[in-house]
């Protein structure tokens, strides 16, 4: 027998999948549904018709989702339309710059370190695209970048049609592992910086009705044991995006969301990086801790992140798919959840059911 009859098949790993046709028209399914129901009961209770539940639920429905998917088909036009990215050093960024350069946007990338990738996506890209220095906790940097995108706006453009903000530093830890000052930075870095960089470019969003689109996490809405610096921020994070919707709401400025799911998330995680953090949290525990949960423990929690958090290399294609139709679509969703099956039903079974019930399952 050769040795490769002898190698079990690799398990699949789920797929992240685009959830946005199912999102716009799960409300107006459930809509027709009771429409139907309660004007059949009317209809037949007053003796005006006879007519079913089911074929009026047929009637609405195909009036509710040939409207929806209409709307759901508008687009904007890219010509004249600036796109200001953050994070382009990462596979989401550079993947979402070049994408939406290819529409016909004019981008600027920004990019915190990594010239060399910076020089690759310049040369594969259009003279559209305009590559920036833009570390988001710098306030020099954020000052350079207004200026920049001010003098390079397309011609009589008003301002800037979209930000996407896409930096993310990734921390673990339990709780008492984990020291102040990572938090702190997980802070700065995910939300502070964030809420800083949307506030300076708001003005010129706000000239042309345009759009903020940060890209947070499934973690944002479900918290993950050994991730707390990370969930805790992601949820700030989703709670400032709420807050901003509400108040651009009068200005004609979307405020959009978009969570890609446990495969997407684990690539902010960077194998060398959480073993040297490993070792620090480690060093920086107090003895009491250290016996109190143990050597292997905390070495089995870390060992087990990495497998955890990279099953596979995740496919970039359904976040990117995500962030072009949050860019490009003249109504778009006000949250995106480019994550699999599983994850898909877990967050409907956290914000729709009874807490008791979700703990029953998922914990």
């Amino acid at each position: 027998m050769s040795s490769s009859s002898k190698t079990p098949a690799a398990k699949k790993a789920p797929e992240e999948i685009p959830w946005d046709l199912f999102d716009r028209c799960f409300i107006p399914v459930v809509f027709s549904h009771a429409a139907a129901v309660i004007l059949s009961t009317v209809l037949n209770v007053l003796y005006i018709s006879q007519v079913s539940s089911f074929t009026l639920f047929i009637l609405f429905l195909i009036v509710s989702i040939g409207s929806t998917i209409f709307y759901h088909n508008l687009k904007v036009t890219a010509a004249g339309k600036a796109v200001l990215v953050t994070g382009c050093e990462s596979k989401i960024g550079y993947a979402i710059a070049r994408q939406l350069d290819d529409l016909g946007f004019t981008i600027f990338a920004g990019f915190q370190s990594n010239e060399n990738l910076a020089s690759k996506l310049k040369d594969e890209s259009s003279g559209r695209l305009h590559v920036l220095k833009l570390d988001i906790t710098s306030e020099s940097d954020l000052q350079d970048a207004l200026s920049y995108v001010k003098e390079h706006l397309p011609d009589k453009s008003p301002g800037l049609w979209a930000l996407i903000n896409n930096v993310s530093w990734a921390a673990f830890g339990e709780v008492e592992w984990v020291p102040k000052t990572v938090y702190q930075k997980a802070a700065d870095m995910n939300l502070l910086s964030t809420i800083r960089t949307t506030q300076v470019f708001l003005p010129h969003l706000r000239k042309t009705k345009g759009r903020v689109i940060n890209v947070i996490s499934i973690v944002g809405r479900i918290a993950c044991p050994v991730r707390s610096p990370f969930c805790a921020v992601k949820f700030g994070l989703e709670a400032f995006s709420d807050c901003l919707r509400l108040e651009m709401r009068k200005w004609g400025v979307d405020v959009v969301v978009v969570e890609p799911g446990h495969l997407t998330t684990g690539n902010w995680f960077d194998d060398k990086q959480m073993l040297e953090d490993a070792k620090k949290m480690w060093d920086s525990m107090d003895d009491g801790t250290r016996e109190d949960y143990g050597k292997d423990y905390f070495e089995f929690k870390v060992r087990t992140m990495p497998e955890y958090m990279k099953q596979q290399e995740s496919d970039p294609v359904p976040v990117v798919r995500a962030l072009v139709d949050a860019v490009t679509r003249s109504f778009p969703l006000p949250r995106y959840t480019p994550v699999t099956r599983e994850e898909k039903l877990q967050t409907i079974v956290a914000h729709h059911f009874p807490r008791s019930v979700y703990d029953i399952i998922y914990t």
